[in-house]
């Protein structure tokens, strides 16, 4: 109004004017009327109505993305237009048809435009609300003609993506924006092409560390998290909000979601995305954990998730009913990024011991004598072993590949019913899912960080007098419901409610209720869990925060371009100190344990459904056959499947070929070269229709049919191919109130370590559906060492990596139960001596199971007619339990043989009428 424009005048400091006639201008009357300038815009800046306004923002070219910390400088800003309507994800299709027409989205909108060091992002004026960022990538691309932009003044740009127009007001000021923006371009380390075809480059001198199993990854993530400044990005196939990253603990702030809302109504954004489900066929319960996440953050609303893919068949719509994202990734501050294959949900943490009972101080392990077992009511006595009720079920659903054609008969209705309560796998159809004293004391030994956890969690309590003492004295029960576990020796259940699971008995079901036992503690073992992750800092760190930006804002664009509560992320400069500071990755670590200096890459799986880009990226599988081609002594495999079969028409990967000729060039050079393979004994389904599929293609490409790997090598010279490749699965044993049990160890890690130089770690899987790039959506860490120690290696002194030697030297001495390091040289796993003992004690292993238990499966099972009979003969365990625990205590580490020959007179794959007969291409 007049009155407010009249103080503004009156506000306003006059422009100064002097005379300005070139006869009266000096040296120092020039420094004069700079001083007298600099004294002007310095009252003009102080006035917060001129320093918001539009015209002292284009004066200046600054914006509030010119100071926000970590994103870099801005290499120019300005007010242009930009056309609208020219992206239409996420639109309905009666939308999209409408502005088919360039008449119809000729319209321009006016935007300010940043340019940063490795985006191009603009911001609404009104708002500062940012808009859906351009990244610099390998398709970056400028074009300022006009049969491109259909405008005189414009420019337009295009990446992986989407396309953008956007048309400046003069010709001199698009050639400006156009310059920048091609400076840009071509400094930027991401428009080149990187090794193994990947979007992100190789990185020198990082930092990182390895975990082995849950509770150290899990320990080291809770310490992550509460460190965090700004922001959090969590990226899974499947996630628990209840489940307790720190064990035993005293109360649930250790509870995932209770930490991620403590820290978001600390002012840390959560990012998360999550694979969301089809209900009717994968009870993950995804839109449960979406509610609980976002309502831990009532306040400052700073959890923020988004569920994908939606589930339709529109054309040019990002769509995917038999594939899923299935990687496992969080970053934090995009400073330090945890990698692998452990998804932070039920069943994933596990310690080294690898317990197959929780029952705390309620489980009898005094022996039951023979008739005591025998007398024992059915219902009260542990279970047989699940892999056999798995593999008795496989029988009846098997058939003949020489019957396929008459594939019409009729299929028993129990095959339909479990059908439809089957779950998909992360990488298939998946099921959802202590004998130390000294682990156990070391469980109950507080740490400094579980301290700081206790302290923070009585500074936020109401109860000023919450006293610092431990329960250990306490007599009270321990209860299945979270929060009121205390931490006492002996008595503490570490796998409250739905996270005592076994995969093979029984899948998840209501895993909203959390705290309710879905499995009888009393009468079936748990299933153990093995996997692996590692977590780097520096640039590799953020490029793989920069894989998350790319799918939160294509997700974003999809699903909620217009709800302005869900923004569009940016990622931080790579121009940082902060990325060479290997302080906060030292934080995060055990007191023992230092980070160590590496090469490393950032490599995915990924394609225009699961990540919005026009091109497919299959570096992960380019990084695995790199890897293989170039080894030279060793390869160590630790795979949740191993389906790669040459010469198939349904199996496209190329793993199963390098793996062929690496071991080929061997035999003909006459080299001593191993190939250690890890996989689990079967696969972790409750739905024996997918164990049989499974089953099916993993026995096809290891030894049956002539295009598996052995028959190959055996028809091309190799006799022994064992001499070169080696299978092996784990297991463990233990005693369930009075009678002896045995439980498969599920190897779910995604590993691979050559020659002790080099790894590769992440969510990929070895089949199809991870190393395709069209199908699950992947991401995984290649590592190169470069702090090198001398080692052994076919006999020779060698130069071997810190990093990659020291991981594959724990598994070792893990698997092979070695407690003293001197009492076997693990260091040259290609010695005919090493080679020797590890295939002796997963023989010796094998031979005490299958006396002691019958265990399934095994290579005396070569026929489904022979199940029946292997399941009645007598067991020692319970035939003479003492002679059988015996037994047991000669049982070394965890490795077994894994049975190659298992139903191998016998084709597994189940009728075409069910639907792992049905789309063999879900493998």
């Amino acid at each position: 109004n007049d009155e407010n424009h009249k103080l503004i005048q009156q506000q306003q400091p006059r422009f100064p004017t002097q005379n300005d006639r070139i006869a009266f201008i000096n040296e120092f009357s020039i420094r004069d009327r700079c001083k007298v300038l600099q004294t002007y815009l310095n009252k003009v800046l102080k006035h917060p109505i001129f320093r918001e306004h539009i015209a002292m923002r284009i004066f200046l070219e600054i914006s509030p993305l010119s100071f926000v910390r970590g994103l870099g400088k801005s290499f120019r800003e300005g007010n242009l237009f930009k056309r609208s309507n020219d992206d239409y994800r996420g639109r309905s299709i009666f939308i999209r048809m409408l502005f088919q027409c360039n008449p119809c989205k000729l319209y321009h909108d006016q935007k300010w435009f940043v340019i940063k060091d490795s985006y191009f992002v603009y911001i609404q004026l009104d708002s500062a609300l940012i808009g859906f960022p351009m990244l610099i990538d390998q398709e970056f691309n400028l074009d300022r003609r006009f049969r491109k932009t259909r405008t005189k003044k414009g420019i337009q740009i295009k990446n992986s993506q989407r396309r953008m127009i956007i048309k400046c007001q003069r010709d001199y000021e698009r050639d400006h924006w156009f310059n920048s923006l091609m400076e840009i371009k071509n400094k930027s380390i991401f428009t080149q092409q990187h090794l193994f075809e990947s979007f992100a480059p190789k990185r020198q001198k990082q930092y990182a560390q390895w975990f082995i199993n849950g509770q150290s990854y899990m320990e080291a993530l809770a310490k992550a998290i509460l460190s965090a400044r700004e922001e959090i990005f969590i990226s899974d196939w499947w996630l628990s909000p209840e489940i307790r990253l720190i064990r035993p603990f005293e109360d649930d702030s250790m509870q995932l979601d209770n930490l991620l809302g403590k820290r978001a109504e600390e002012g840390v954004r959560v990012y998360v995305l999550l694979f969301k489900d089809i209900i009717q066929v994968v009870g993950l319960n995804s839109l449960h954990s979406k509610r609980k996440l976002v309502g831990k953050s009532p306040n400052k609303k700073n959890i923020k998730v988004i569920r994908h893919p939606d589930h339709r068949i529109l054309p040019g719509t990002e769509s995917s009913f038999l594939y899923s994202h299935h990687e496992k990734t969080v970053v934090i501050d995009q400073r330090i990024a945890f990698i692998g294959g452990i998804d932070l949900c039920w069943g994933r943490w596990d310690t080294d011991d690898y317990r197959l009972v929780d029952l705390s101080d309620e489980n009898v392990t005094e022996l039951k004598l023979p008739e005591q077992l025998a007398d024992q009511p059915k219902e009260e006595s542990a279970k047989e072993e699940a892999a056999v009720e798995t593999t008795t079920e496989m029988s009846k659903n098997t058939i003949s590949t020489s019957l396929f054609d008459d594939a019409n008969d009729k299929q028993e209705e129990s095959n339909d019913a479990s059908n439809k309560n089957s779950r998909q796998d992360e990488n298939v159809i998946e099921p959802i899912g202590s004998r130390s004293n000294n682990t156990e004391k070391k469980l109950h030994n507080e740490s400094k960080w579980q301290r700081i956890f206790k302290r923070n969690k009585r500074n936020d309590s109401d109860d000023s007098s919450a006293d610092e003492q431990d329960t250990s004295e306490s007599d009270e029960k321990p209860k299945t419901i979270v929060g009121v576990t205390p931490v006492v020796d002996d008595k503490t259940r570490f796998f409250l409610g739905k996270d005592y699971s076994n995969y093979y008995e029984k899948d998840f079901e209501f895993v909203e209720k959390f705290d309710e036992d879905y499995i009888d503690r009393k009468l079936s073992p748990r299933m153990p869990w093995h996997d692996e992750v590692l977590v780097v800092s520096g640039e590799a760190a953020r490029d793989c925060a920069r894989h998350f930006i790319q799918r939160w804002n294509i997700h974003k664009a999809d699903k909620f371009r217009f709800k302005e509560s869900y923004p569009y992320l940016l990622p931080k400069t790579y121009d940082d100190q902060e990325l060479s500071d290997k302080s906060f990755l030292q934080s995060i670590l055990p007191n023992d344990r230092s980070p160590i200096c590496i090469d490393a890459q950032c490599v995915r799986s990924a394609s225009f459904w699961s990540c919005g880009i026009n091109n497919v990226e299959r570096s992960v599988q380019n990084a695995y056959i790199h890897m293989i081609d170039n080894a030279e002594h060793f390869i160590y495999i630790e795979n949740q499947f191993f389906v790669t079969i040459a010469e198939d028409t349904s199996i496209k990967n190329d793993i199963g070929n390098a793996l062929y000729r690496r071991v080929i060039r061997a035999h003909i050079n006459k080299e001593k070269f191993r190939i250690f393979i890890f996989l689990p004994l079967l696969p972790g389904f409750a739905n024996s229709n997918a164990v049989q599929a499974e089953l099916y293609f993993i026995m096809r490409s290891i030894n049956k049919g002539e295009t598996s790997l052995y028959q190959r090598l055996i028809r091309d010279g190799v006799s022994n191919p064992e001499e070169y490749l080696t299978f092996y699965g784990m297991r463990n044993w233990d005693i369930l109130m009075g009678s002896l049990v045995t439980e498969i160890i599920y190897v779910h890690s995604k590993l691979m370590i050559v020659d002790d130089r080099m790894c590769i770690c992440g969510s990929a899987n070895l089949n199809d559906r991870s190393m395709q790039g069209t199908r699950d959506s992947e991401v995984c860490l290649v590592v190169n060492d470069i702090e090198m120690v001398d080692s052994y290696l076919n006999g020779k002194l060698e130069k071997v990596g810190m990093f990659c030697s020291t991981w594959r030297k724990k598994l070792f001495r893990q698997i092979l139960g070695i407690k003293n390091e001197e009492e076997v040289n693990i260091d040259d796993p290609c010695s005919d001596e090493f080679y020797e003992y590890f295939r002796r004690i997963a023989k010796t292993n094998t031979d005490i199971y299958e006396e002691v238990f019958n265990s399934i499966p095994t290579n005396k099972i070569r026929k489904f007619v022979d199940v029946e009979p292997y399941k009645e003969k007598s067991k020692l365990k319970e035939t003479d339990p003492k002679t059988a625990h015996e037994k047991c205590k000669q049982i070394q580490g965890f490795i077994v043989e894994f049975p190659i020959d298992f139903l191998a007179d016998d084709m597994t794959m189940p009728k075409w009428t069910t639907s792992e007969g049905l789309f063999k291409k879900i493998y």
